[in-house]
């Protein structure tokens, strides 16, 4: 079962998007008999910076979600090594920004350290050592609310498989 928990976000499609998103992945972690928990647009106490628009725990997995409001083609930097810093941009040419970062992935980057940083200084001594998790093995996922298509590639270290 998945059991959710959410607050307000600050753009109405924004909430539309999630209770889509929440029924959707409700179905699917009932179907597979899944346990999670799916916590949206909360904030966090001990580091105001922290602002992720979904956090999923479940077994073996804890995943930053940042939801993004385009369409169409999305164009990624050209190589690997400019993946971080480089711009995400339609087709028409309009840059797909990560909050103040030049794209998402570098937004969920820096949210990841942070998120890394309260677990090790505030979760972690609160919580059994058989629950205990690392959290360098956090997943980030940029979930799009309308159907696109990359055009370029994810460097393989950060694909999901």
């Amino acid at each position: 079962m998945l059991e959710i928990r959410r607050g307000t976000a600050e753009r109405s499609y924004e909430n539309t998007f999630f209770r889509e998103f929440a029924e959707n992945l409700g179905k699917m972690f009932e179907k597979y008999n899944i346990d999670g928990l799916l916590i949206a647009n909360s904030k966090c106490a001990v580091e105001s910076r922290l602002q992720i628009d979904a956090l999923l725990i479940a077994n073996n997995c804890i995943c930053l979600i940042d939801f993004k409001n385009f369409a169409g083609e999305i164009i990624l930097p050209k190589n690997d090594n400019n993946f971080l810093e480089g711009k995400w941009v339609t087709k028409d040419n309009i840059r797909v920004k990560g909050g103040n970062s030049i794209n998402p992935y570098k937004q969920l980057t820096v949210q990841k350290s942070r998120f890394s940083k309260v677990y090790k200084k505030h979760i972690n001594e609160n919580i059994y050592s058989e629950d205990t998790a690392n959290p360098k093995h956090t997943k980030k996922i940029i979930c799009f609310q309308k159907p696109i298509k990359l055009v370029g590639s994810i460097p393989s270290r950060d694909e999901m498989t």
